[in-house]
């Protein structure tokens, strides 16, 4: 009996282990996202780049998951590609604006 309780214990520090590291990857995740809010709502920014920022951050916010809350799997996913999404199109308008300038 004791070697399946060890098992079992171990297993359990684990799953603790995972939840915490993913949830401390969302909220670095998000803590980006937010920092992002003037690149944002800059002028010549498309609307869907605007959609994508707040619906990421209401996503990861939102107790509706398309997994169960533990596994934060689908909120860093969210959460990842809108970044790489706002991302690239805030350098896009960044370029523009600034070809225009010169």
């Amino acid at each position: 009996m004791g070697d399946g309780w060890d098992l079992l214990s171990t297993l359990g520090v684990v799953a603790l282990v995972l939840v915490i590291v993913s949830a401390v990857v969302v909220l670095g995740l998000a803590i980006v996202m937010v920092r992002r809010h003037r690149k944002v709502h800059q002028p010549g920014v498309p609307v869907s780049a605007k959609v994508s920022y707040y619906g990421s951050i209401i996503y990861a916010l939102s107790p509706v998951d398309a997994l169960p809350d533990p596994v934060l799997i689908d909120d860093i996913g969210v959460l990842a590609a809108a970044l790489v999404y706002v991302g690239h199109v805030v350098k896009k308008v960044a370029r523009k604006r600034s070809k225009t300038s010169s």
